[in-house]
């Protein structure tokens, strides 16, 4: 299982964010430190379909587990079930 708990984006021509890169781990209990590409992560998923990727996120001192990580058209990595054509992780 592998979490993501950063993102860092930029602007789209269409002006909303898009990812460009994130950050993940394996351990839930400790802030990420490796980093890939938005496309290297689609492409994981892409390849390891039972993999798990979920989000966390650090609230009153400790990491909790966030929502499922999925590809949309695979081009855009979304948390919620819709097939909106945008990035969207959540408040990462």
């Amino acid at each position: 299982m592998y979490y993501i708990d950063e993102v860092k984006k930029s602007r789209g021509y269409d002006g909303y964010d898009v990812i460009t890169s994130l950050a993940y781990t394996q351990n839930l209990n400790t802030k990420a430190s490796m980093w890939c590409t938005k496309r290297q992560m689609i492409d994981y998923i892409n390849a390891h379909p039972n993999a798990v990727v979920k989000t966390k996120y650090f609230r009153n001192g400790s990491w909790h587990v966030g929502e499922d990580v999925r590809v949309v058209d695979n081009e855009y990595l979304r948390t919620d079930p819709n097939n909106t054509k945008r990035d969207n992780l959540g408040k990462l």
